[in-house]
């Protein structure tokens, strides 16, 4: 497996990929995005030339590695991971579970909607990065994730209505009360499975979404203007 976690790692840029907080995802892939930005503040006080170079050795790396993964799960060579792959895949990249333990039925779904941009049921080439991030977040959290259910999901029905996601979010506000809009607005964005609640791999999505927003409202505080999320 040490391919495949060299792979995270390298995504994650010099966070490593067992840090402790994981990126707030910005959008389906904002990890993604968000381990770019890093790496590229990385190469603040060097020349424009060498961060490029330095940027360009890194696409060349993240291009290495991703063909060297669709070499060994895309075995009918059609140039994407269908889910039978994808779920090879994320056999061998979870590292807490004994080796060969495969992802739930909800977990393969829910990496399939995150990542599965042309919504063609497969990984796409493209799309692989968005697919290893994704579960890679949703893989360090998992006890996170378990706490904020045995905590917030008082009727045990494995996810969180909305009135159970509004008690989490007035917590994670530091018991400051939440509006029901902005509870609407985080169930919406995170219900990728559009089953009205938010089930477990659902929760890390809507916990990152939630700190995003917090942290647009701060950057729009300091810049004197007005928060407006879509």
């Amino acid at each position: 497996k040490l391919q495949f976690l060299y792979l995270i790692a390298f995504l994650e840029g010099s966070r490593g990929y067992r840090g402790k907080r994981f990126m707030p995802m910005v959008g389906r892939f904002g990890a993604v995005a968000a381990a770019t930005r890093h790496q590229r503040r990385s190469c603040v006080g060097n020349s424009r030339i060498e961060a490029q170079r330095a940027y360009a050795r890194q696409e060349r790396e993240t291009a290495k590695l991703v063909a060297q993964v669709m070499e060994k799960y895309d075995t009918d060579q059609s140039g994407a991971l269908s889910e039978d792959q994808v779920e090879r895949l994320l056999t061998d990249l979870d590292y807490t579970t004994p080796p060969g333990t495969k992802p739930t039925q909800e977990e393969l779904a829910f990496v399939m909607q995150c990542a599965d941009k042309r919504r063609n049921k497969r990984i796409d080439r493209d799309e692989l990065i968005g697919a290893v991030t994704v579960y890679n977040a949703y893989l360090k959290d998992k006890n996170r994730i378990d706490a904020v259910l045995t905590k917030y999901d008082d009727n045990q029905s494995g996810a969180l209505d909305f009135a159970q996601t509004k008690k989490l979010l007035v917590d994670l506000n530091d018991g400051i009360e939440v509006s029901d809009n902005e509870v609407k607005m985080v169930m919406s964005y995170a219900d990728v499975g559009l089953t009205g609640d938010l089930k477990r791999v659902e929760v890390l999505l809507a916990i990152n979404y939630w700190y995003h927003m917090a942290e647009i409202e701060e950057e729009e505080k300091g810049k004197g203007g007005c928060c407006v999320v879509l």
